[in-house]
């Protein structure tokens, strides 16, 4: 049974996956922060879904890029998990997570993740019957940057994540071949997290859950103020 931990946005998504079911799956869009609602959310769902923790075999969490203090908290509860029961983890990077809300789709996946004042964290995936090629690798950008690379692919790209709802006007009106996803698609969600997790897993690849850490992909706010203010580089 594996357990797949999702914080990256405003999105807090839990799943387990067994085998090839998806035994339970909770994604919520609430104003309570993760550090309010994560380990609730992981307890209630284990007791409606009658899973016991001696029968989880695995933890799966998203890595980023997104909210800096949402994958913090994601990544330190797996971490603890993993280490607690004993099992092993893999770490999986948000934007992947979310093409694999489209296995299957033959046209592009362009994913969308805000990284603020105007860009996005932006990656382009391609499903090739089963398997799952990233054309774009993640790259923050502004997002007019983005929409003008996805017009090269000459056909419909489909977008989504965060950065697609907050410039879904742009997108739209970019080229009427960009469609954003449907709502449940659109969205980081647990149990696609969980299926991308699966297939490292069962390769037998797996992270240390000493070391492994967020794919930030930018240095935060914080840091940047740090060193304009001290001219010295800030140890988070």
């Amino acid at each position: 049974m594996l357990l797949a931990i999702e914080t990256s946005s405003l999105v807090s998504s839990v799943a387990l996956l067994h085998e090839d079911s998806l035994r339970a799956e909770l994604t919520i869009q609430a104003k309570l922060t993760h550090s309010e609602q994560l380990m609730p959310h992981i307890a209630d769902m284990l007791q409606k879904a009658s899973v016991k923790k001696s029968q989880i075999d695995g933890v799966a969490v998203s890595i980023g890029p997104g909210s800096f203090t949402g994958l913090r908290i994601g990544l330190a509860s797996a971490k603890a998990l993993s280490f607690a029961w004993q099992v092993p983890i893999a770490g999986i990077e948000t934007p992947r997570a979310l093409a694999w809300n489209f296995m299957g789709m033959s046209y592009p996946v362009c994913v969308l993740i805000d990284a603020q004042k105007g860009n996005v964290y932006a990656s382009t995936y391609l499903w090739h019957e089963w398997n799952l090629e990233e054309q774009r690798p993640v790259t923050v950008m502004p997002v007019a940057d983005v929409l003008t690379a996805c017009k090269s692919c000459g056909g419909p790209v489909v977008f989504c994540g965060d950065g697609a709802i907050l410039y879904q006007k742009q997108i739209q009106d970019a080229s009427p071949m960009f469609y954003l996803a449907p709502p449940t698609m659109r969205i980081p969600r647990a149990g696609s997290l969980a299926m991308a997790a699966k297939r490292r897993l069962d390769a037998g690849d797996c992270d240390d859950c000493m070391t492994l850490t967020p794919a930030y992909k930018r240095r935060s706010e914080a840091e940047v103020l740090w060193e304009k203010r001290h001219g010295e580089t800030l140890c988070l």
